[in-house]
Formats: C-alpha cells, structure tokens, sequence
C-alpha cells in the first residue's frame, strides 16, 4: 500500500464518518476530557498560593478559637461511588451491569459511614471542655466571624443545579423535548452560578483594595424562571406522550365512531404465514413503549415485522434482536416518530431472544422473541 492509499484512507473517516463508531466512543471522549480536566484542576490547586508576596510563601494563620478540619478522601470515594451507581442504573438491561451497581451501593453506603465517622470525630473536637462544668456546654454567642475569616452568604444555586441534573437525567431516559429542556434548564443554573460567582471574585479584588471583604447581595429563589420551566416541562411531556396536541380522528380511522377494531390491515403480533414460509409480525411504539412484550416465530425462516412509531417525530425507535447472551444478533435503523417500517430479519436458530429498542433500551421497550 503507498504512502497515497494510507492518506486517502485516513481522510475517508473524516469525509465519511461512521457515526455509529463515534457514537459509541463519545462516553471515551467525555472520560478523557474529564480526566484531563481533573489533572489541570488538581495541578492549579497544588500550585495555589499568594503569587505577590517575595521571596517566600507566607502560610496561611487559622484565628483563635477556628477549627480547621483536615483533609479527608470521603469525598472523593462518594463521588466514585455514586459514578458507579448511576452507571449501573443507565446500563441497567446490559448482562453484568447488576455487579456494578451492588459495588456502586456498597461502596457508597460505606463512603458514607466512614464520613459520618469523621464528622463526629471533628464535632468531638470542637467541644473540648464537654466533660467539665457537669457536662453543660456553655452559652456562645457568636458577633460574626472572627477577623480573617471571610463567610461567604447563603445561595440557591447549589438547589438549583440539583434540579438542572435531575431534569437532565430524566431526558437521558426519556429523549426528545425532555432532554431538550433538561440541558437548557441545567445550563440556565450552571450560567446562574457563574455570574454569582464572578461577583463573589469582584468583591474579593475591592478587598485587596479596601481591606473589607463584603459578600453579595443574597439570591433569592427564581420563582418565575422555575414556574415558566415547570410548564414547559409539562407541555413537552404531554407533546411527546401524544397526548397534547388531541390526535385527530380522520373518518374510517381508528378512533373514528363506528370503526372496526382493527382497520391498519396488520397482521396480529404472534405473526402469521408470509411469503416462503417466513412469520410476518407487527409491533407498535406509543408512549416510549411497545405495544406487545412477546413474539413468536419458527426456526430456520426469515421473517419481518412490521414497525410502526406513534410516537412524535423527535422520538425515534427501532427494533433490534439481542442473543440469550445479550449480544447484538441483528441491527436496524431507527425510524422517526409518525413513521412505518418493515423490518428484514434473517433466520434464527430456536430458543429465547429479546427485541430491543437501541434508543430506548428500558423495561418497558424490551420483549421476548420465542424462536421454536
């Protein structure tokens, strides 16, 4: 092969990508930015100090009657553990995911005894004398902070960003307009945060100056901004369940008075004879969910399904058949919502197979294809 065949070939996975290669390395890519990121965040705090002061570095002086606590890897582990837990969560159907999620639990029940260990043993610090004066802790009364000590004012912020996620985590399940919405929500509170935080660091450059560190104006609750999201989120809902807007009922239709039960001229889910001996099945997806759990086709002969997504145009669905070991066996495109499908599908040997919607690969989009 020359030097020429090897370019064109590098330059072919740019001009014609395989997006389903990228697709599936993209949890890679985030891994590695994360990493990289956590690398540069970990080398700036190591190298974190006053840069003004020569020659030496003058170390910080904690004031009287301060307890500092001191490091503690407690955090770290929580946040390994929850990574575990929610990963076991997402990939909740793939074979082997239940002992990630049981070290996920374990390890996060145990992170959290451990720092509960530690917070008591820092609170047995702050007391000493509780064992004088019969036991009585004596009256404090605090005037502020003591000189030095900067208390940074209460924020909504950290409550917000805690409902930014958990909007975002529900679009991951259930796509569409509600993940639309949970990014913009989670960035909305996320550029929410930083502005706070950039006047926090303008107060601390007047600081340098006046020698008077004064905290910001405190943020009260965005009540408007989360009754305008709150029926945003409720409306997308609706509109990705079908529900809003009301689906019209066109004479001779399904919902039409008088209709027979079935007009769509589909063949029943268990399948009948087609063409060449090959079973000729029918599934529909309404609501994020197949309308049949169970289907049933003869060994040794092809067969399709016909596919039909009721769903809204932004939710896409297909239908792919996974081995008893959990493995992809045959794959297909998805198709938008409002849109119809004949599936190909190539014989199979008997036993027990499953029928999955890659998009939504949940409980309620999952089946068993008997093979006999």
């Amino acid at each position: 092969m020359t030097l020429m065949d090897s370019l064109l070939q590098v330059a072919a996975i740019f001009v014609q990508p395989d997006w389903d290669t990228i697709r599936s390395l993209f949890p890679v890519l985030l891994l590695v930015l994360f990493v990289a990121w956590f690398a540069l965040t970990m080398r700036r705090y190591a190298t974190l100090g006053p840069t003004r002061r020569a020659p030496a570095r003058v170390e910080p002086i904690t004031p009287a009657d301060v307890h500092m606590p001191g490091g503690s890897i407690a955090p770290i582990l929580a946040a390994l553990g929850s990574g575990a837990l929610f990963f076991g969560l997402a990939f909740l159907t793939v074979p082997g995911s239940g002992v990630l999620l049981a070290a996920g639990v374990i390890l996060l029940i145990v992170t959290l005894l451990f720092w509960f260990r530690e917070g008591m043993r820092d609170y047995g610090h702050l007391e000493p004398a509780l064992e004088a004066a019969d036991r009585q802790l004596p009256a404090v009364v605090h005037h502020g902070p003591p000189p030095g000590v900067h208390m940074p004012g209460p924020s909504i912020r950290p409550v917000m960003a805690a409902l930014g996620s958990a909007a975002l985590f529900a679009g991951l399940v259930f796509g569409g307009w509600i993940l639309i919405l949970g990014i913009l929500f989670l960035v909305y509170t996320l550029v929410g945060w930083l502005v706070d935080f950039t006047a926090e660091y303008r107060k601390v450059e007047e600081a340098d100056q006046t020698g008077h560190l004064e905290n910001i104006p405190t943020r009260a609750l965005p009540a408007r901004p989360l009754q305008f999201f709150a029926v945003l989120f409720v409306v997308g809902a609706l509109w990705q369940m079908g529900i809003f807007p009301p689906a019209s009922t066109d004479a001779g239709g399904p919902g039409a008075p008088g209709a027979s039960p079935d007009t769509s001229g589909q063949p029943p889910a268990g399948g009948s004879g087609g063409p060449g001996g090959g079973a000729q099945l029918a599934v529909v997806a309404k609501t994020i969910e197949f309308d049949t759990k169970a289907l049933q086709v003869a060994s040794g002969a092809p067969f399709t399904i016909d596919f039909k997504n009721e769903d809204p145009a932004t939710t896409t669905h297909d239908i792919d058949i996974h081995g008893p070991d959990g493995a992809v066996v045959q794959d297909q495109q998805p198709i938008p919502g409002g849109s119809e499908q004949t599936y190909q599908y190539d014989a199979l040997e008997p036993g027990e197979y499953q029928f999955i919607c890659s998009v939504h690969p949940i409980p309620q989009m999952t089946g068993t294809l008997t093979v006999q």
